[in-house]
């Protein structure tokens, strides 16, 4: 299994996938990282010692595209002579230097690597431009937040339009998932994916509840969790342009993981009204996917249930029910298989 790994620089993606490598080792599987700018560095050292992460962008374009296939190349050698083992590879769709993005994967660039999937990484862009600034090899690029959301736009939507030429799945990823998630994106694929929709708004009151059921969903399926990537607008955004422009993201990258899930599961423990649980089971539903709502409440509106293919008022009978979907999708991903 082949992943590649991409991601804006500063997003701390190596805790997640390291972890994984650990939950993977504890499971009797051999999961490697390679990092593909490492490799251009190595690459480059016989020409010039002096070049570093800080100063690669600056090369001609051709010069950067020369590096690029030769450590594609080691990379690919490496994974044939070692057949037993999966790899992650670590890298870029793209570079944000100079206030502008440089390509730096195409299609072509994967005829040889063949990736089985591909993930995106997302971190929070308050995060990722405060991170930026406490690297080295950053500290005099001067990439503000507006950069920072920029190059994140960038990188998710090269990402997607390649994989998807290459009729593979692009999965986004928040940086703070549960690195479960991403072990079972390698090695259980076939099980049913969920996305977990819940009251942002109102953390105080029902997160504890919401931690407690997500956990329960990993048991049954791949969670999709939006709290692994909160993306605070209001906490980082220095003026209403800003504010508008992360809010958008929010709202684009939570589609990204329903598109990418089987079904979404609506957790409301307490009656609070959140325009994003409204609107993720809106495009849930008229997207094609299965919508289930625990609601615990006996009064409600008739709108409750329009956008929901079944509504429960007990988490043991929703959990059951899941472990019933979850079931049928293995039998028939086994089936599949076997013809």
């Amino acid at each position: 299994m082949i992943i590649f790994s991409s991601a804006t620089a500063g997003s701390n993606r190596t805790k997640l996938e390291s972890e994984t490598v650990t939950l993977a080792k504890r499971n009797g599987k051999r999961l490697m990282i390679v990092n593909l700018v490492d490799e251009m560095i190595k690459a480059a050292s016989e020409l010039n010692r002096d070049l570093d992460p800080s100063t690669l962008p600056n090369l001609d374009k051709k010069v950067l595209d020369v590096l690029k296939e030769d450590a594609l190349h080691a990379i690919s050698d490496r994974i044939k002579g070692d057949p037993g083992a999966d790899y992650i590879i670590d890298g870029h769709t793209s570079f944000w230097w100079k206030s502008g993005p440089i390509s730096l994967m195409d299609i072509d660039d994967f005829k040889e690597l063949k990736p089985d999937i591909f993930i995106t990484i997302v971190s929070p862009p308050g995060e990722l431009a405060e991170s930026l600034k406490k690297k080295s090899e950053w500290t005099d690029k001067k990439v503000d937040l507006y950069e920072v959301l920029l190059w994140s736009e960038v990188e998710l939507y090269t990402t997607d339009l390649i994989s998807k030429t290459l009729g593979k799945t692009n999965y986004t990823i928040g940086v703070s998932e549960d690195p479960i998630s991403l072990y079972n994106l390698i090695y259980n694929t076939d099980m049913l994916k969920i996305y977990a929709s819940y009251s942002m708004e109102h953390r105080d009151v029902s997160y504890n509840n919401v931690t407690r059921f997500v956990a329960q969903l990993r048991k049954i399926a791949i969670v999709f969790d939006p709290r692994s990537v909160d993306l605070g607008a209001y906490r980082y955004a220095y003026d209403k342009k800003l504010k508008e422009i992360v809010f958008n993201q929010t709202v684009r990258r939570d589609y990204h993981m329903i598109d990418q899930a089987d079904m979404v599961v609506i957790h409301l423990s307490r009656l609070v009204y959140s325009s994003g649980v409204d609107s993720e089971r809106m495009h849930a539903h008229s997207t094609g996917k299965k919508v289930f709502l625990y609601f615990p409440f006996k009064k409600y509106s008739p709108f409750t249930p329009y956008f929901v293919d079944r509504m429960f008022n007990k988490e043991a009978e929703l959990l059951k029910s899941l472990r019933d979907v979850s079931a049928t999708k293995l039998k028939g991903a086994r089936s599949a298989i076997s013809e």
